[in-house]
Parts: C-alpha cells; sequence; structure tokens
C-alpha cells in the first residue's frame, strides 16, 4: 500500500529517535489484516527499503525513523515522504546474515535454542549481528550468541551476553 507521508515528531526538540511517519488508519487497518504481526516492508521514495513493524501510539500507528535512515535520505522533521508499505514475508521479520545462517546451520543444539526465543528477541540478536560490516565478526557474534543460549539452558541475558562478548574478545 501507498501512500504520501510526512515526517513528524513526538516531541519538540525532534531528536532522531523520535522521527517516525505516521500511518493513516484507512492504509494500517488494510496491512494488519495481512500481517498479523504487523512487520512490514517500508520502501521510503522509492529509493531505499527497511524492514519495521507498525507501532502503535494512542489511537494511531506508525513507522519509527532511526538516525541511519534519516541520515541516508536526508530526512528532517516535516518532510513529505513517499511511503510504500508490504506485509514483511521474511522468517524473521528482517533480513538474516549469511554467516549467521551458516552458524545455525552448523549448531543444531544452538539453533534449537536461538528457535525457542521470543521472535522479538530473535530479531534483536539478528540486529546485533547484522550491524556489523566484517564477515569475521558477523560470525563471531553469532557464535558467541549461540554459545551464551547453550550455557543458560536457552534463557538470554543481554548483561551476561554483553560480558561473553568482552570475553570473547579477549581470548582472542
Amino acid at each position: 500500500m501507498k501512500f504520501n507521508g510526512q515526517v513528524c515528531s513526538f516531541d519538540d526538540n525532534a531528536l532522531y529517535w523520535e522521527l517516525h511517519i505516521p500511518i493513516p488508519e484507512n492504509v494500517f487497518s488494510t496491512l494488519v489484516e495481512l500481517a498479523k504481526d504487523k512487520r512490514v516492508v517500508c520502501t521510503l521514495n522509492r529509493d531505499f527499503s527497511f524492514h519495521c513493524a507498525m507501532l502503535p501510539k494512542g489511537t494511531f500507528h506508525y513507522i519509527l525513523l532511526n538516525r541511519a535512515i534519516c541520515k541516508k535520505l536526508n530526512l528532517h522533521l516535516n518532510d513529505d515522504v513517499e511511503v510504500e508499505l508490504v506485509k514483511d514475508e521474511s522468517k524473521y521479520g528482517m533480513p538474516l546474515s549469511e554467516e549467521m545462517h551458516e552458524v545455525l546451520f552448523s549448531d543444531p543444539e544452538g539453533s534449537d535454542l536461538f528457535h525457542q526465543l521470543t521472535p522479538g528477541k530473535q530479531r534483536t540478536l539478528i540486529h546485533v549481528v547484522n550491524k556489523y560490516k566484517s564477515s569475521q565478526l558477523r560470525i563471531e557474534k553469532s557464535f558467541v550468541i549461540l554459545e551464551h543460549l547453550k550455557s543458560r539452558k536457552g534463557v538470554l541475558d543481554f548483561k551476561g551476553l554483553n560480558e561473553d562478548f568482552k570475553n570473547f574478545n579477549k581470548n582472542f
């Protein structure tokens, strides 16, 4: 579904993390029937696509814009933007790096524990891995994540995971 939107802010100081695009009610009501989990792929100005959720705020729903998206598209408060939203058909609600896919494939026990996590926790961990440009770092982070889950019997502890990342970096 396509619509013309405007970059808005939840606050007058317009910090990047507050920038968003409100979704017209008719667009949201149509899409939520197709995407019950509210996960969509958003394309802005026919130029840049990203996986996201249609988030609620009071009486409306919106797409959150992060700093990287605003910078890449040179978007600012009150800018007009062409928006296209389609149901996210991906397995995790975001792209899974080839490296993480291979680490999951090579470690069935870790993969089982990863897939027992909630979809939101899975996406968070995928994001942690995807943010690295280096293939080697994506492999290492994926490995540490699965070792973390195995050592804690599938319980994800973000503070503990950060410690595991630090310990891995110290040892290698």
